[in-house]
């Protein structure tokens, strides 16, 4: 692997890394006033994140602690180009409640899956990589 692959793969990472820190913070306060997502995330995955900031905000639900993120360079799958990349991670729901702001109980659905994985586009915009889609599998557990 050449050194501008090793550093694009830490470059993907970093971005889904990134994306998610943003989200944890925008869903812990139902807002993403202050956030720097859009630093890491564009198109569906932008739109998704607002959405389910969105209805948490319109039900009074915010979210406490942190997902765990578990990625290796292996995971990510570069285009020929070099502009685009799969990116597969697991993703861990243990350390992280939907919380009702209100009653202060959790509103988590109790069969939920709580470890599965995760396939995310990301594309090299000017110098940056964005997290463009994300696709969970929550059959796919990790």
């Amino acid at each position: 692997m050449s050194s501008a692959e090793a550093q694009a793969r830490k470059d993907v990472i970093a971005a889904y890394q990134g994306m998610t820190e943003e989200q944890a913070k925008a869903y812990a306060k139902s807002s993403f006033a202050g956030s720097d997502i859009t630093k890491y995330a564009t198109g569906d995955a932008l739109r998704d994140a607002k959405d389910t900031v969105f209805v948490n905000m319109q039900n009074g639900i915010v979210v406490k602690g942190e997902p765990k993120v578990t990625v290796a360079n292996d995971d990510v799958t570069l285009d020929a180009s070099g502009r685009q990349a799969t990116l597969t991670v697991c993703f861990d729901l243990n350390t992280w409640e939907s919380i009702d702001k209100k009653t202060g109980k959790s509103v988590t659905p109790p069969n939920q899956v709580k470890r599965y994985t995760i396939t995310a586009h990301l594309q090299k915009q000017s110098s940056r990589w964005l997290v463009t889609n994300e696709k969970a599998d929550k059959e796919k557990t990790c």
